[in-house]
């Protein structure tokens, strides 16, 4: 992991880059080298498979020519006027004998020749009498003109023979041959006979094997070259002589398997399919030049590896380009925010250089510089707000303070004095006092706040002369559940000012603690007038600052898990109050509320 780390570029720009090289350019590139790979395994099969059939149709015309020269050599031993004038010769005029059997020679040729493929002839009685043809428009040349072919290697191989004939590539071997181009003659030497195996005649057919393909091939578009090869790989025809044989004879075995492979040469110039003739024993290659392919194979590769290296780079341009457009206003994005801070916030980017979606980050970059510079000086007010609440607080602790010691002069004064309920009322005063002074706690255990309902509840009972009552009902398992701190006195303070303060007698307070599933549950109960005795002319209303002030304080402490709800009832008012349960351990001792406490 930490080698890939390494190897991958760490700006943006780059790994754009890395990854469109990764993921786009170097699959391309194999593709396309697939492709290219695919495109020319293709077409040389293509043109493999045309080769080979041409090849067919060589083979199939050359063994129909053999099998016709076959034909003409039966035709003559089996007609018997020709088997009569050869074996009595003396019997015909000399010159009609030989203008008949000239004649019927020419007959034979212009069977095999087929108008195209030039056809040689010569026939010899036992006696060495010789009778040829020539080319169409010049005169037969007569027995005196011609060396004795008898007298010739080939046929004295066939005399000496038991063989009826045999077939021979040769050069052109006496005078009357030497009169016509030099070409490459396919020949059939043969015996003529009786039926009784008398031999009465020679017999020599030969074809120009060269001109035969020649006018074969011709015709075909793409000029090639053509070789015959024995069964044991010596040359019978080649145009480029016997050094193009050695590479020929490695091929003709797999040609012989499989006639439907095909060679190329180690610089992939050409193409070489071949097929095998059994009847004769010989191969037909041809050779197919590959620049001939698609007109140059390799012109083709380079034009596509040159058209694909400059798609690249349009492309790697382009891409460059696209991406220093999205990184460009990045970067000054990225500078901007850098001077934010040595600048105060007081950055803007120019909106009007930008377009689409860098515009509006640039939007939304101003509108953010634009709120913090907002929030920074609200900030800055607000603190400045209460760093002087603050100092208004610790001036506002120091009068309660006097207040406290002044009471608690008060409170022994009075105790000297004998007054006992004058000490009472200072000592619940100051336990009120007190904890009014201590801004450090917003919740206190249930037990101190009921302690201090009861402190407000002694002090209020002086002043309205005891007409009043009130009655506490606890659950003893919620002693030291956690209550906001004052929020029951403003409850107590509302039933007393606004239900029991015209009542002489018989008000009666009654404040019932219980948990219900996971909330606390207090419910402060008076007999008091309720909304349908209020005065109305009286200025003030049932709920008072108090209980607004408690609203608000439930909201910041519970987020809306709080509630207080005043329920009017036939006589007098219910306050119900539900908060979440929560139980707290005592953390301090009891009965720790006291005047000479707080004002030491």
């Amino acid at each position: 992991m930490i080698g890939l780390r390494w190897i991958w570029p760490s700006s943006l720009k780059n790994r754009l880059f890395f990854s469109i090289l990764l993921f786009v350019l170097i699959p391309a590139t194999f593709l396309q080298i697939r492709n290219i790979s695919r495109v020319e395994t293709m077409m040389k099969n293509n043109i493999s498979q045309q080769n080979i059939e041409q090849l067919d149709s060589l083979k199939n015309s050359l063994e129909n020519l053999r099998l016709g020269v076959l034909g003409a050599m039966l035709q003559l031993e089996r007609d018997p006027e020709v088997i009569g004038r050869l074996r009595f010769r003396g019997q015909y005029d000399e010159q009609e004998h030989m203008l008949f059997l000239q004649n019927r020679l020419l007959s034979v040729k212009q069977g095999l020749m087929n108008a195209v493929i030039p056809v040689y002839i010569t026939l010899a009685d036992t006696a060495g009498n010789v009778y040829s043809t020539v080319e169409e428009g010049t005169e037969g040349v007569s027995a005196s003109g011609l060396n004795n072919p008898l007298e010739g290697p080939a046929f004295k191989r066939l005399m000496a023979s038991g063989k009826p004939y045999f077939w021979e590539i040769h050069e052109p071997e006496d005078r009357y041959e030497e009169l016509f181009p030099p070409s490459q003659l396919f020949s059939l030497y043969g015996k003529l006979q009786t039926a009784g195996g008398e031999t009465f005649g020679y017999l020599r057919i030969s074809l120009d094997i060269k001109s035969w393909m020649n006018s074969i091939t011709g015709g075909f578009l793409i000029k090639q070259t053509y070789y015959l090869l024995d069964g044991s790989g010596r040359p019978i025809l080649l145009d480029n002589g016997d050094a193009e044989a050695s590479g020929l004879q490695a091929m003709l075995g797999t040609f012989k398997k499989d006639p439907n492979r095909y060679f190329t040469d180690t610089e992939d110039r050409f193409m070489f399919n071949g097929v095998y003739m059994p009847n004769m024993d010989w191969y037909m290659v041809n050779r197919f030049p590959l620049e001939a392919l698609s007109g140059n194979i390799w012109s083709m590769k380079r034009q596509i590896i040159y058209s694909f290296i400059l798609t690249v780079i349009v492309f790697i341009l382009i891409t460059y380009a696209i991406v220093f457009s999205i990184l460009r206003p990045l970067r000054n994005l990225q500078r901007k925010m850098t001077q934010m801070a040595d600048k105060y916030m007081h950055v803007h980017l120019p909106v009007h250089k930008y377009r689409g979606e860098t515009q509006a980050l640039a939007r939304s970059f101003n509108q953010m510089t634009d709120d913090i510079r907002k929030l920074i000086a609200s900030l800055r007010t607000e603190e400045r707000q209460k760093e002087a609440l603050r100092f208004q607080i610790l001036m506002s602790q120091m009068n309660p303070h006097f207040l406290l010691n002044t009471l608690n002069t008060l409170k022994w004064n009075a105790r000297n004095q004998g007054d006992t309920g004058t000490f009472e009322i200072c000592q619940n005063l100051g336990r009120l006092l007190e904890c009014g002074l201590n801004t450090d706690v917003d919740l206190v255990h249930l037990k101190e706040e009921i302690g201090l309902v009861k402190a407000y509840l002694y002090i209020q009972s002086f002043r309205y002369d005891h007409t009043f009552q009130a009655e506490f009902e606890m659950d003893p398992d919620v002693d030291y559940a956690l209550i906001p701190k004052l929020s029951l006195q403003p409850l107590v303070e509302n039933s007393l000012h606004h239900g029991l303060i015209h009542m002489r007698e018989g008000g009666l307070i009654t404040i019932r603690v219980a948990k219900e599933s996971r909330k606390l549950r207090v419910e402060i109960r008076d007999n008091g007038q309720g909304l349908a005795g209020a005065d109305p002319t009286s200025g003030r209303r049932r709920r008072g600052i108090g209980i607004s002030n408690l609203k608000e304080r439930l909201a910041l402490l519970y987020k809306g898990e709080a509630s207080l709800e005043l329920v009017p009832l036939e006589q007098g008012m219910l306050a119900v109050l539900e908060i979440p349960l929560l139980i707290s351990s005592p953390y301090g001792k009891e009965g720790a509320y006291d005047v000479e406490h707080t004002a030491g």
